[in-house]
């Protein structure tokens, strides 16, 4: 793979982090939705839709774009923190990230939750 598709693949990668993260907490820019349909149209020119490189990247973006949310609601904020890749960051630590975050402490049940969608609220009685 050329070095200017990873590239490529990386923009569509940050683009659909921030789309899906903003989408999650109720957001919307259309500006962000313009600039990813542009990238995904070049990404289909140049054939590298059917990449595993491509379809890695879509996993990555999903699971990236859950941790950000979460560390939003945690936060307090419904801004998504801004998306870093470790790919951006050498020095991070990495994480084997297969599902969606876990939840918070406060719901003890969220084993008990599919890893495709995001840990749903319980309700406690006393």
């Amino acid at each position: 793979m050329e070095s200017d598709d990873g590239r490529l693949i990386a923009r569509f990668q940050r683009l659909t982090t921030e789309l899906l993260a903003e989408k999650r907490l109720g957001q919307w820019r259309p500006e962000l939705v313009d600039e990813l349909y542009r990238t995904s149209l070049e990404l289909e020119e140049r054939g590298l839709k059917q990449t595993p490189e491509y379809r890695n990247a879509l996993l990555r973006a999903d699971e990236q774009a859950w941790r950000l949310v979460e560390w939003a609601r945690l936060s307090g904020s419904d801004a998504p923190a801004p998306p870093t890749a470790p790919a951006e960051q050498p020095d991070a630590p990495t994480r084997a990230t297969d599902s969606p975050p876990a939840a918070p402490a406060e719901q003890p049940d969220a084993s008990t939750q599919p890893t495709d969608s995001p840990p749903a609220a319980s309700v406690h009685e006393d």
